[in-house]
């Protein structure tokens, strides 16, 4: 009976070609030696970002207009376009930047899991910069929503513009921005798959070699399932933090949402409170006193 279900399993249509156990027995242990590749892309790339979005962000807020402005059309243009579109572009660009062919040949000479430093470097500057980009509306949003009474304290206490900058305003802000950070990285995992197109052997070039060379896709499915055990327990995790935030803070916790994932807010009421934690006052008296007046 398990053999004849087997043979019906392995010749139906759909589940013969993308969930065939054999080819999937076989795909399984290379796309698994390719899961440091897409994980190492994604962290090193992401983590490169954390600091150039917060220096992007700060000067995206700067007072100098040009460098505000040069900012603007940094974001605007990584954001207005597609990550795949980038990859082409700076991927083959890449060896046309001077003094770049000299380098080439001594970079080659070392490889991480089969693939050659050129390749590496070429990846992690194209995640770097979108990333970075992204990171940067990220930062800003968080920093802005800090009251502004906080830095107002902290400058009154005799704390400099960047004392106040680290040690009041930032930690607020990450707590703030974590959950959306993490999701950003969730993003960011994900689009290593576009690598694929210009030939890095992450997980999703080697499914495509192997359904190619077996006629058959269930090695796309086998790269699935690599993908979703990171993702899916990773996205618990940063719902169960998004949740202690906002009971800790008893409302939405002042979480700052991600540019890619945009979130309608819930309207005020009456019991919100709004001013910073030093001179908090309540909108239902705010209302009242108006009405007296």
């Amino acid at each position: 009976m398990f053999q004849a279900f087997i043979h019906w399993w392995e010749n139906y249509p759909i589940t013969g070609i993308f969930f065939n156990f054999h080819y999937i027995g076989q795909a399984f242990l290379p796309i698994l030696k390719c899961l440091p590749v897409s994980l190492l892309l994604g962290v090193i790339g992401f983590v490169l970002g954390i600091p150039g979005g917060l220096l992007v962000s700060f000067m995206k807020m700067s007072r100098v207009k040009p460098l505000r402005w040069l900012m603007t059309v940094y974001i605007d243009v990584v954001r207005g376009t597609p990550m795949f579109l980038q990859i082409l572009i700076i991927y083959f660009g890449f060896p046309f930047i001077p003094g770049y062919k000299a380098l080439q040949m001594p970079l080659k000479q070392i490889v991480f899991f089969q693939i050659d430093l050129t390749i590496w470097l070429r990846a992690l500057f194209i995640i770097f910069i979108n990333t970075a980009a992204y990171q940067a509306e990220i930062f800003r949003a968080g920093i802005q929503s800090i009251p502004k009474g906080q830095n107002e304290a902290a400058r009154s206490l005799g704390l400099g513009k960047w004392q106040t900058m680290g040690f009041v305003i930032l930690p607020q802000t990450i707590r703030r921005i974590l959950p959306t950070m993490l999701s950003e990285f969730i993003l960011v995992f994900k689009d290593t798959s576009l690598f694929a197109a210009v030939s890095v052997f992450e997980m999703v070039m080697q499914a495509k070699v192997i359904a190619a060379a077996t006629y058959n896709q269930s090695a796309l499915i086998v790269t699935a399932f690599f993908y979703l055990l990171i993702t899916i327990p990773l996205g618990r995790f940063v719902a169960r933090m998004e949740n202690k935030l906002a009971e800790q803070d008893g409302g939405d916790g002042g979480a700052v949402t991600s540019p890619r994932e945009k979130r309608g807010k819930r309207p005020p009421r009456l019991d919100d409170t709004v001013g910073d934690s030093a001179h908090v006052v309540s909108h239902r008296e705010n209302v009242l006193n108006s009405e007296v007046r």
